[in-house]
């Protein structure tokens, strides 16, 4: 092909391309099927009777109903209905972007095959179950990590990173296409594998141009270098793609909704992916590398110099101290798990579904605010029907009959016409597909095994497998520490740091793999300068990959809807874990397998280091203390319940189960956080409301065993109030409606006998007490005489003021500017060099009655 040839291909194609996408991805986008989560669909409310020949309806039976059920509505994973289990003998069916009954029945099928009887007690449309603003949230945080992650690329690789970028585009278009395509459900889980697809679609380019650059360091022309780089990368890229593949199929197989549309997403992704941030990079790259239209400079950038055993890194030495870290953490949070259990969403705990229809329009807004006003704040709404007059909610507790009728009060307030049913909610469809996820996850970790076993050897399989098991136990262990919400999306976050984590691994035992066969080493010293040499020569790439996709988790974080936010906070601590396991701990497994192979060290061989004293796994001493760490967990697995139970005998003894006694001390604090909300100090709000979560853990566990339903429910709603307050984006209105029905909650269940708090009133700044008691010394040493004294003093009070001025002039600035002018008053004349005793003591009186009128009273 001539020059002017390769220039007009260049343009047609690149120019081609970006009109397509240009002209099509808004038509595209707006013809997506939603999800539930976002848009709404139909619902069918089912009340479940025995089969013919059968007298009641089993537990099995309802569990078996569902899972036809979800079969038949999603077949090849891709609609994702929401099917659960109310009550004894009712299930509700949410199907994602349908409008009518008969496309949902048709889609249901017949009641032949199934274990029951289902008789349709209502149909009618639902709302989405985060809001309208929850789309725009999340596409807005979408955005944001792509434009992070271009901006990445062409950072570091220039014009070729820029094409990259593009690619990685088109990429997003044609999965998007396929998506229209075929109908399939944009629900939380496919966003999930979206952000999973960018990644290692860019992923592919950073592998293919970071070997590029390596080829250049090597003196290579430019399109050599562009050759023999993506040539280089595709085994790698192959190998990493199609043990990803494996594991999709194997989830795909298992035959879980949720899962079963990730896995088929992941599976067109990896094609697309191939396809656009491979094959078409490398043709756009050579074709601009052939038109001489740009330096090797301005195209790439400046060749990678070879990396050398002389500076490598001992990347190995490290991976003992990565383990007993590890280690240390999974101890840490089972025996966390072991006392306190997890933070379960209300998908994996028992709760009350409560369906209201009112006799007119109503907002999910309008709907929360009215229960959140009358005590109890629910875990879902969702507004829905032909005139949006009915309302779906889930609480994550079992509702009161007097908690349930204080929000049918507040609801007959606003409207004359309110009729209500309430259910039971059962957690065992949520539990029961946790259940299976577990064993597709078994299921892919085995091909993968296999694979690994066939492609390198079973060494290298172990040692890929193994590190990955840690990885998800250490994120498991965190959440359990800190107590974070773990709901459906986080078993989404599980499988996708598996994804990354296996990419990841693969990328560098396949450089361990080449540099072997390039130059195989005959004793244990020569394989382990080789491990650190492979690692340092793919470093770039593993770190750019975290980078990235670190970068789209946290601008998920930060910006999109709330239930994102776990999975996206999971997602990073994943992939932090993911790269320190595949530098450190994997390739140290290896070495430790494969080092006695090479044993003893060839004869004559000229060696500095005695073989000996390669590091590896297998020393007496780190084992030593592998097996302490072990032993003091799984002595304290059985030790923790056993005092635990003999702590709630013995209260149990003492105590009345109805109340959980004095709270005051964590009432005062909710007072104190809602003055700050108020006052528009979220900063100060955050660091108060961390003092209630550490006062609430630490009394744990005298309060739980007094009244454990309780002490659940006043639980639930601190953890409500924390997430609302560490949000990315804290909404000052839903802050404080939380911490209000906190307080609530707190005072209902506390006993008669407490002392009230003292709440400042408005225009208070709190107890000022302290600052009084400096004032009154202040002023007896004056009174005395001692005017040196009283300078001292008053000197006391001045940084006292000034140390509390942060947290005091956020809750009342005209207060707190009153009470500082005064104090500066009186400073200046104690300070004065020949002080009037009179103006001394009228200045104090004047401060001593401004701080007590802003005292709280």
């Amino acid at each position: 092909m001539s020059l002017s040839s390769r220039r007009l291909s260049f343009i047609f194609l690149t120019v081609l391309l970006a009109c397509l996408v240009a002209a099509t991805f808004s038509s595209l986008a707006t013809h997506v099927r939603f999800g539930l989560e976002f848009r709404g669909g139909y619902e069918i409310y089912y009340v479940v009777n025995p089969a013919p020949g059968k007298t009641q309806v089993s537990k099995d039976d309802l569990l078996q109903t569902v899972a036809i059920l979800s079969k038949r509505a999603d077949s090849i994973g891709i609609t994702e209905p929401d099917i659960r289990v109310e009550g004894a003998n009712h299930i509700r069916v949410k199907l994602a972007g349908l409008t009518s009954a008969e496309e949902s029945r048709s889609l249901l099928g017949s009641a032949q095959g199934l274990p029951t009887q289902l008789t349709e007690k209502y149909t009618q449309t639902v709302g989405s179950v985060l809001g309208k603003t929850a789309l725009a949230e999340t596409v807005q945080a979408g955005l944001i990590g792509i434009a992070c992650i271009f901006l990445l690329l062409v950072g570091l690789y220039r014009i070729a990173g820029l094409l990259a970028a593009f690619c990685t585009v088109v990429y997003l278009w044609v999965l998007l296409i396929v998506f229209t395509a075929s109908g399939a459900t944009l629900s939380l889980s496919a966003v999930v594998a979206f952000v999973l697809g960018i990644g290692m679609a860019a992923d592919a380019s950073i592998i293919c141009l970071e070997r590029v650059r390596e080829e250049l360091g090597l003196g290579r022309s430019l399109r050599e270098a562009v050759q023999n780089g993506f040539n280089g990368s595709l085994p790698t890229i192959r190998d990493a793609n199609l043990v990803t593949a494996l594991a999709m199929i194997a989830l795909f197989a298992a035959g879980i909704g949720p899962i079963q549309g990730f896995a088929l997403t992941m599976l067109v992704s990896i094609v697309i992916s191939i396809a656009t941030n491979f094959f078409l990079v490398r043709r756009l790259v050579l074709w601009l590398a052939d038109t001489q239209w740009v330096s090797q400079r301005w195209l790439i950038g400046k060749g990678k110099s070879p990396a050398t055993t002389a500076r490598s890194f001992n990347f190995i030495g490290l991976g003992k101290t990565a383990i007993f870290v590890s280690l240390l953490t999974i101890v840490a949070g089972s025996l966390y798990y072991r006392a306190h259990g997890l933070n379960l969403d209300i998908d994996f705990t028992a709760g009350t579904a409560l369906d209201i229809d009112v006799d007119r329009a109503i907002t999910q807004q309008t709907a929360t605010q009215i229960m959140t006003e009358a005590g109890t704040i629910p875990a879902t709404v969702a507004v829905g029907g032909a005139q949006n007059q009915h309302i779906a909610v889930r609480f994550d507790e079992v509702l009161k009959p007097a908690d349930l009728k204080q929000i049918i009060a507040a609801f007959k307030g606003k409207y004359q016409s309110v009729e209500y049913e309430e259910n039971t909610a059962d957690p065992g469809v949520a539990r029961d597909f946790a259940t299976r996820a577990i064993y597709a996850v078994i299921a892919a970790f085995a091909s993968i095994a296999i694979y690994i076993g066939l492609r390198f050897s079973w060494a290298i399989a172990l040692a890929t497998l193994l590190p990955i098991v840690q990885d998800i136990l250490i994120v498991s262990a965190i959440f359990s520490l800190f107590k974070f919400e773990v709901d459906v999306t986080y078993i989404a976050a599980l499988l996708t740091i598996i994804g990354y984590s296996l990419n990841d691994k693969i990328v560098i035992f396949g450089r361990i793999v080449e540099n072997v066969k390039k130059s195989p080493p005959g004793d244990p010293v020569s394989l382990w300068r080789l491990i650190n040499l492979s690692i340092r020569q793919t470093l770039g790439r593993s770190l750019y990959t975290v980078l990235t996709v670190v970068m789209a988790s946290t601008c998920l974080y930060l910006f999109a809807c709330e239930p994102l936010q776990m999975f996206s906070l999971a997602l990073v601590l994943g992939l932090i874990s993911g790269a320190a396991s595949s530098i450190f701990i994997s390739s140290a497994i290896w070495l430790t397998l494969s080092r006695r192979q090479l044993w003893p060290a060839k004869a004559g061989s000229p060696l500095k280091i005695n073989p000996r004293s390669v590091p590896h796994l297998a020393s007496t001493p780190f084992l030593g203390a592998l097996l302490a760490v072990c032993m003091v967990g799984v002595g304290g697995w059985f030790w923790i319940p056993a005092q635990a139970t003999a702590g709630k005998s013995a209260l149990s003894m003492s105590t009345d189960t109805g109340s959980l006694g004095d709270l005051s001390s964590f009432r005062q604090i909710t007072v104190d956080t809602a003055r700050l909300v108020d006052a528009g100090d979220m900063k100060a709000a955050k660091a108060r409301i961390t003092d209630l979560e550490t006062a609430w853990d630490q009394a744990e566990e005298t309060l739980q065993p007094k009244s454990p339903a309780n002490w659940t429910s006043v639980d639930k709603s601190i953890d409500r109030a924390l997430s609302q307050l560490r949000s990315g984006k804290p909404d000052p209105a839903a802050c404080a409606e939380a911490l209000k029905t906190l307080l609530a909650k707190l005072e209902n269940k506390q006993s008669s006998a407490a002392p009230p708090v003292v709440a400042a009133t408005a225009g208070s700044m709190g107890d000022l007490s302290y600052l009084k008691v400096i004032l009154s010394d202040t002023q007896q040493l004056l009174a005395s005489g001692d005017m040196k004294g009283a300078r001292a003093r008053i000197t006391d009070l001045e940084s006292a003021w000034d140390q509390a001025e942060e947290k005091l002039r956020a809750i009342d600035p005209e207060g707190w500017t009153s009470i500082d002018k005064s104090l500066d008053r009186a400073l200046k004349q104690v300070r004065t060099g020949s002080p009037d005793l009179a103006a001394c003591t009228e200045a104090l009186d004047t401060l001593s009655t401004k701080i007590t009128r802003q005292s709280a009273h």
